[in-house]
């Protein structure tokens, strides 16, 4: 079953008969189309893809047969005009929209082309589909994860005292691109010191010096899926508790990662991490344990304790990061970007997750 009639039939057991969504990934998902600015309409009498002028080309290139390029009516992007060609022909009494994705304006546009039409939100149904991977999907997503250690195992000679989170940054996004990536999959982050400490830090001037902790979080986009991995090193002589922290991540990371099987409870998981992380550091353990990764680079299911349970299955594709954050100190996470498999976890990012002191 194609990935648009399996829409359908998941939009029939709500008795909507019609789907619109703005949304790239989603887009991307359901027709294969990875360009921009466009809008996607599905009805069991016709799929059609919305464009511009810049993207018809390409699209009708990358779409499959069954679904109809269309350029916007008068080049009015996301105007009433098109809307009403398209889909009042369709005749959808009732069409499902992505109410956390669709802007206010677009959404207002939508009621009043369609008179006829009820507009009803269904988030979260392609991300459903989205969340358990095919092979063409998991060969991406590995070949993105290989981009990934190769580059890090290239810029390692690089970190070194003096040289500064920019300049180090800039090698390894370099080593990402000769490597292979076609972008990247978030804004890199390399951070040292007590600057370690920030989750979401960017890279600075600051130059790395003697017995700092260096972060990097960074991953390859390859054929639109994204890798996710995360390191910490140490510059110089680690401090006794540079070494217990990173040796409890390290077992709690190992820990998380084996515990992915098919349908075991994301809470589950996070239990078994948790219980790695003595009382004394609980308050510095960022609760969020991971989260699933594609087309975007964060996507369901995520795992955490206070996020919804999800019963993990097959061919999801899920990182496991502890880390433990101490303002003042510094930061230590691991991260892998991991296949649940039929036989046990892959991991796709395979660089060393010992201890490495440089």
């Amino acid at each position: 079953m194609s990935r648009l009639s399996e829409l359908l039939h998941q939009l029939k057991d709500r008795e909507v008969n019609g789907y619109f969504t703005s949304s790239v990934s989603n887009i991307t998902y359901l027709t294969g189309f990875t360009g921009d600015s466009s809008r996607l309409f599905v009805s069991p009498k016709r799929c059609v893809l919305m464009t511009d002028a810049r993207y018809v080309e390409q699209a009708r290139m990358e779409c499959p047969s069954e679904v109809e390029v269309f350029q916007w009516i008068d080049n009015k992007r996301y105007a009433i005009e098109t809307y009403r060609h398209i889909m009042n022909v369709a005749d959808v009494r009732k069409m499902g929209i992505e109410a956390t994705v669709l802007s206010h304006a677009e959404y207002e546009t939508l009621k009043n082309s369609l008179v006829k039409t009820v507009l009803v939100s269904i988030d979260g149904t392609v991300e459903k589909l989205r969340q358990e991977k095919d092979m063409h999907e998991i060969e991406n997503l590995r070949k993105a994860c290989l981009i990934s250690d190769k580059a890090l195992e290239q810029t390692i000679p690089f970190i070194r005292e003096g040289v500064t989170e920019l300049e180090l940054t800039a090698r390894l996004e370099f080593n990402l691109k000769t490597n292979g990536a076609e972008n990247l999959s978030f804004d890199s982050l390399i951070i040292s010191g007590a600057r370690t400490s920030l989750l979401h830090g960017k890279p600075s001037q600051k130059k790395l010096e003697y017995g700092d902790l260096v972060l990097l979080d960074f991953g390859a986009l390859y054929q639109g899926y994204h890798a996710d991995i995360s390191r910490t090193f140490i510059l110089g002589k680690p401090s006794e508790q540079q070494k217990e922290i990173y040796h409890i991540i390290e077992k709690a990371q190992m820990e998380g990662v084996k515990s992915l099987t098919p349908d075991i409870s994301s809470h589950t998981t996070d239990r078994a991490v948790r219980s790695f992380i003595p009382e004394k550091y609980i308050a510095f353990y960022y609760p969020g344990l991971g989260h699933g990764v594609g087309l975007e680079i964060h996507e369901e299911p995520f795992l955490g304790q206070n996020y919804n349970e999800y019963m993990l299955k097959k061919n999801m594709t899920i990182t496991i990061e502890p880390g433990i954050y101490i303002p003042g100190w510094g930061g230590i996470r691991i991260e892998d970007t991991v296949l649940i498999t039929e036989h046990g976890p892959e991991s796709l990012t395979r660089f060393p997750r010992e201890l490495t002191v440089l």
